[in-house]
């Protein structure tokens, strides 16, 4: 994903500061990247012989797995890892959160967790998923994004609603890969709020790819605006749509479209549920509100709140930027892999 190679670059610079080299190999760059690379990058379509012998090449001191379980290649590679006694890490979230009670994923998971030497999680929180006995090698990086790489946004709330064309007073933002009616997201939840008794005013702008047409067509059009995908070289549009907005919503997997939001000043109201890792940075009732899943009611109530209490707001608004830059600074991030790669090295050393 093209926020990923931000994040590379950052790492990539520390580490070489460090007297480490950043090599990444992957099977697809995101098309949309708007970011020049600054670290070792191959593109290499996915096959264990073909990664085995890239790896025989480079030689590493130690390999970071970031690929999903359903990725065939990882099984094979992991093993052969293991077997020439090359350290190997395994960075992901410590449990299938999209679907908790799957029985095979939890296994596989597992599975993974006992056989790497090393395991990066997106959140000190996810410890309680990991066996007390994997405990040890353990190590948190909260998952962000560059905040160094946003660009500064001089004009104003209004200048940027001219300039976009959006005639609401008050706006809700909710931005990601929505996913077929609503997916995951729940964008449906946030539609049938605003196709029904809104104050005047509010408006709904959703920006992200896999909004099913179906779902477009339900739309009041009146007070919902569709943006699509929005990807620009310095991402000012997307950096714009945030700073416009007021209140930003989810109502189902906020994922990382929270940390945007924090570093905008933006309270996040989102539901209970299966939730990603990063719902731990959200505060209920500091900077932002978490409430049941599946409650229409009390998200409308939450949100319209936010929009109406501007000190409550302006409260809310000051401690998601203070938090979300206290607790997922991208070095946060870097230190919890330094830490990982230091205590895999230096005891493969011994």
């Amino acid at each position: 994903m093209h926020y990923r190679v931000s994040i590379y670059n950052y790492f990539a610079r520390r580490f070489r500061e460090c007297g480490w080299e950043l090599l990444v190999r992957s099977n697809e760059l995101q098309k949309e990247n708007p970011y020049p690379l600054k670290f070792d990058f191959m593109q290499m379509n996915f096959g264990f012989h073909r990664y085995k012998k890239e790896i025989e090449r480079v030689d590493p001191d130690i390999v970071i797995m970031f690929v999903h379980l359903k990725d065939l290649t990882i099984w094979p590679l992991v093993h052969w890892l293991k077997f020439n006694k090359i350290p190997v890490v395994f960075w992901m979230k410590a449990k299938n959160y999209d679907n908790p009670n799957s029985i095979i994923s939890h296994l596989l998971y597992k599975y993974m967790h006992n056989i790497c030497d090393g395991l990066i999680i997106y959140s000190e929180h996810e410890r309680e998923h990991i066996s007390k006995r994997n405990r040890y090698k353990v190590f948190a990086a909260n998952n962000t994004i560059n905040f160094e790489d946003y660009p500064n946004i001089t004009e104003s709330r209004e200048d940027i609603k001219r300039e976009l064309d959006i005639p609401f007073e008050k706006v809700v933002l909710s931005v990601g890969r929505m996913g077929a009616g609503g997916g995951r997201k729940k964008l449906d939840h946030l539609i049938a709020l605003f196709n029904g008794d809104m104050p005047e005013g509010i408006g709904l702008v959703v920006v992200g790819s896999g909004v099913s047409s179906e779902l477009l067509d339900k739309r009041n059009k009146k007070n919902i605006i569709y943006f699509g995908q929005v990807h620009d070289p310095k991402n000012l549009q997307i950096s714009k749509i945030f700073k416009m907005a007021d209140v930003f919503s989810v109502p189902g997997h906020v994922g990382l479209g929270l940390n945007q939001a924090f570093y905008w000043g933006l309270p996040v109201v989102t539901e209970d549920g299966s939730q990603p890792p990063e719902i731990n940075y959200l505060i209920n009732g500091r900077n932002g509100f978490i409430v049941p899943n599946n409650d229409l009611r009390d998200l409308k109530e939450k949100i319209l709140y936010l929009l109406t209490e501007d000190l409550a707001r302006e409260e809310f608004s000051k401690n998601a930027k203070e938090d979300i830059l206290k607790h997922a600074s991208i070095e946060n991030m870097f230190n919890g892999f330094r830490k990982c790669v230091l205590t895999l090295t230096t005891s493969t050393a011994t």
